[in-house]
């Protein structure tokens, strides 16, 4: 079963200390890579929503080797809590 790709976020964010936008686009792409919503500005989008409720923070800010400023997101302890909404075969990975 695949998880609506904010739902998965935040799980692939559980399991790592953080994750910047290219990081977790790789993480994505095998599962997520033939959709249309698969692209870097939805990713981003996904990020910033999160970030306004709460879900998760930013860990680093930092300019990448191509000059763009990339961010490491990491999950905050209200957003451990929302992943008990996941379903029950997600919780144990």
């Amino acid at each position: 079963m695949k998880l609506p790709m904010r739902f998965r976020m935040l799980h692939l964010l559980s399991k790592n200390e953080s994750l910047s936008e290219i990081t977790m686009q790789e993480a994505l792409r095998p599962e997520y890579g033939q959709e249309g919503q698969f692209k870097e500005s939805s990713i981003d989008n996904h990020f910033q929503s999160m970030l306004a409720v709460g879900l998760i923070e930013i860990k680093e800010v930092s300019i990448d080797a191509n000059g763009k400023l990339t961010h490491e997101y990491k999950i905050t302890d209200y957003g451990t809590g929302r992943l008990s909404y996941l379903p029950k075969e997600w919780q144990g990975m």
